[in-house]
């Protein structure tokens, strides 16, 4: 089995800063690339969290509207997590650094060799460690001969018919920076691209970082969920619109953004003293939030939504939990819009998710002036 030969060059030196790790602000899929000088806009109480290329963690907290570019950062400290935070902190911005070096996965161990999958039939871009070895597949109704095409030179290949994979001709070295044309019956059918990634412990945070800036998210963005659910504690913010307020009997739609998927819960509690449950209260998944998405799918607005009640100040109380806990909360809590809580929960609901063994639980609250 041939390890890919890989010419290193100054390819990773170019690309972009930063990779959002985890995000409750709207707008910023996790994996989504940020470079210096990108207008980071955060409101107030949001967060998102950042993996530098160092393999260095920074959380920003809002309300915030700068660039990574200004923090005045030493430039022998550029890439440090914990320098970049203390110059923001000194423009007033709340900014900390997760564990001040770098990050990793639990366990790590040395790079091993990794078999890397490239897909013949659609163009993408792939990270190769030094003794990686590739691996060309297609579907079983795929080409039976194809070519590979790079500068000028062609290198046909037969393809048995049996078989879904084929290594990588061992006569065609892999240089950093390579782009190859799949070529079918004369004509272009993808293009592959590659880079040299050093190291490329796929749970290495610096790895992660530089694998998911030179191009090769399909690579790393299993590496990057996990990495945000072992270093980063479970965070949750509501929003109700500019001004947060409604009329009696209208809905309040409220936005919640969780940097993590989970298992959300809300109820909101009216001025006249009712607690009412708003989710899941019938929802077709139950409880389960989808608070992350890739950078490369359009980011849904998430939600909850139900009627103001009497005239004055309504809470709206939510709780996440990193698993299904609904089998040990009092069934109030999952009932159907409209269902009142009994006194005591309504008095103190906080208590209901207190002492729930093998789960993080956060919890946040928003306050909307029903006129």
């Amino acid at each position: 089995m041939m390890a890919a030969s890989l010419l290193y060059g100054s390819a990773a030196l170019a690309a972009p800063d930063a990779v959002l790790l985890a995000s409750t602000a709207p707008g910023y899929g996790q994996g989504m690339v940020i470079t210096a000088s990108d207008r980071l806009l955060v409101p107030e109480g949001a967060s998102i969290t950042l993996l530098l290329r160092s393999g260095q963690v920074l959380r920003l907290r809002g309300p915030l509207e700068t660039a990574l570019d200004r923090a005045a950062a030493p430039e022998r400290e550029a890439g440090s997590a914990v320098a970049l935070a203390e110059a923001l902190r000194l423009r007033g911005i709340d900014a900390s650094a997760i564990g001040g070096t770098r990050a990793t996965l639990p366990a790590a161990r040395r790079p091993v060799p990794q078999e890397v999958a490239v897909d013949v039939q659609r163009s993408g871009t792939y990270c190769l460690g030094a003794a990686d070895t590739v691996w060309l597949q297609r579907t079983q109704a795929g080409p039976a001969d194809i070519a590979l095409r790079r500068r000028g030179s062609l290198r046909r290949l037969g393809w048995p018919q049996d078989l879904s994979r084929i290594e990588w001709p061992g006569d065609v070295p892999i240089e950093d920076g390579d782009r190859f044309e799949v070529v079918v019956a004369g004509r272009p059918q993808s293009t592959l691209t590659f880079h040299a990634l050093p190291g490329g412990n796929p749970a290495d945070a610096a790895s992660i970082a530089a694998g998911i800036l030179l191009g090769c998210r399909e690579q790393y963005e299993v590496g990057l969920r996990r990495l945000a659910r072992a270093i980063l504690p479970p965070e949750l913010w509501l929003d109700g619109g500019h001004g947060a307020t409604a009329r009696r009997g209208e809905t309040i739609a409220v936005e919640v953004m969780a940097n993590t998927d989970g298992w959300l819960y809300c109820v909101t509690r009216r001025s006249d003293g009712m607690a009412l449950p708003v989710f899941p209260a019938g929802a077709i998944d139950g409880a389960r939030w989808p608070g992350t998405a890739p950078a490369t799918v359009a980011l849904p607005r998430r939600g909850v939504a139900f009627p103001a009640g009497p005239a004055g100040l309504e809470r709206i109380r939510c709780w996440l939990a990193d698993r299904d806990i609904s089998a040990e909360l009092p069934p109030a809590l999952l009932a159907g819009q409209g269902a009142r809580l009994p006194p005591a929960l309504a008095e103190d609901p906080d208590r209901a998710f207190q002492g729930i063994g093998a789960s993080r639980v956060v919890a946040a609250e928003l306050a909307v002036r029903v006129e």
